[in-house]
C-alpha cells in the first residue's frame, strides 16, 4: 500500500513539474511528503537502502506522470500558444501567495509581515531584473521540432546545466522547475523528446530521445542530489531572503511568458483559462487545503 500511495504521489508531483507555473514542491507540501523527500535526497548516503525504497516509487510515479502528460502540453504549445501561456500566467500569479506566506512564516506558525530586511528586497530586485533582461533579450520559444535540433557541445551543456538548475527549483515550494526550463529555452526541447517516446520508434529513440535525454537526465540527477542540501540550508537559515528571490523570479516571469492578446474566441478562452489556472494554483497551495488533506489522512 505504501508503494502505491507513494507512486500516486509521485505521479501528481511529476504532472505538476511538467506544467510551467505549477510547483512540484508545492504538491509535495500538500501531499505531506516534502520534508521526507528532501531529507531522503539530502541524506541519501546515510541510509541508502531505506531512502532508495522510499524514493523509488515516487520517481517511477513522477516518470509515469510526465510521460502521460507531455504529449498534451506539446500539442497545446504547438497549436494554441496564447491560451497555453495565459494558463501558465494564471498558475504563476496564483502561486504568489504561497511564496509570500513562506517568506514571512515564523517558527510558531504565525505570519509576520513587518521587519523586511534590505537584503531581502535586494534579492527580489536582482531576480526580477534578471528575468526582465531575459524576457526582452530574446523572445520566448514555445515550440520546436526536436527532429531538427543540432545536438552539439553547446546544446549538451545547456541541457545538462538547465536540467540541473531546474531540478533544484523543482524541490522549492512555490517554484516551478518546468518554468525554469521555459526561461532557459529547453522546456519545448525536453517535452518534445519525451513526447517522441510514444509511439516508440527505435530510430527516433536513438537519434532524438537519447541525445537529449542523457545530458538533461544527468543534470536533473546531479541537481537533485546537490541541490537538496543547498535548498535545505537556504530555506532554514535565510528563509526571507530566499523566498523574496523566488518572488522576484515569479513576478519577472510574467514579462517573458506574456504572448500578446487577440480579441477573438481564443482571447476569451485565454481569459477563462487564466482564471482557472489562478484558482488551481491558489487553492492547491492554500493552508485550508493542506490542513484538510493532512486531517483526512489522519
Amino acid at each position: 500500500m505504501n508503494f502505491i500511495k507513494n507512486f500516486i504521489a509521485g505521479a501528481v508531483i511529476g504532472v505538476a513539474n511538467i506544467i510551467p507555473g505549477v510547483s512540484g514542491g508545492t504538491m509535495m507540501v500538500i501531499l505531506n511528503v516534502f520534508d521526507k523527500i528532501v531529507d531522503a535526497i539530502s541524506h541519501f548516503t546515510r541510509a541508502v537502502k531505506k531512502n532508495l525504497l522510499y524514493l523509488l516509487p515516487i520517481l517511477l510515479g513522477a516518470a509515469a506522470g510526465i510521460l502521460a502528460f507531455s504529449k498534451g502540453i506539446t500539442f497545446m504549445l504547438d497549436n494554441y500558444p496564447m491560451i497555453t501561456n495565459f494558463f501558465f500566467i494564471g498558475l504563476i500569479v496564483g502561486s504568489v501567495p504561497l511564496v509570500c506566506r513562506s517568506a514571512f512564516q515564523k517558527t510558531g506558525g504565525n505570519i509576520e509581515f513587518r521587519n523586511i530586511r534590505p537584503v531581502s528586497v535586494i534579492a527580489f530586485v536582482l531576480m526580477l531584473a534578471l528575468l526582465i533582461v531575459i524576457a526582452f533579450s530574446s523572445p520566448a520559444e514555445t515550440a520546436v521540432n526536436v527532429q531538427e535540433i543540432n545536438i552539439d557541445l553547446g546544446m549538451i551543456a545547456l541541457l545538462f546545466f538547465g536540467g540541473m538548475i531546474a531540478s533544484i527549483a523543482m524541490i522549492i515550494p512555490g517554484v516551478s522547475g518546468s518554468f525554469v526550463m521555459v526561461l532557459l529555452g529547453i522546456y519545448p526541447i525536453i517535452t518534445g523528446a519525451v513526447a517522441a517516446l510514444l509511439p516508440f520508434n527505435m530510430d527516433t529513440f536513438l537519434k532524438v530521445v537519447l541525445p537529449i535525454g542523457i545530458p538533461a537526465g544527468l543534470g536533473i540527477v546531479v541537481g537533485l542530489l546537490a541541490g537538496a542540501k543547498l535548498i535545505d540550508v537556504l530555506i532554514k537559515k535565510f528563509p526571507q531572503e530566499t523566498y523574496f528571490g523566488i518572488l522576484g523570479l515569479l513576478v519577472g516571469s510574467l514579462f517573458d511568458l506574456y504572448p500578446g492578446f487577440s480579441f477573438d474566441w481564443q482571447g476569451a478562452v485565454a481569459v477563462l483559462v487564466l482564471l482557472f489556472g489562478f484558482a488551481l494554483a491558489y487553492f492547491s497551495s492554500s493552508e485550508w487545503l493542506k490542513n484538510k488533506f493532512i486531517k483526512t489522512r489522519r
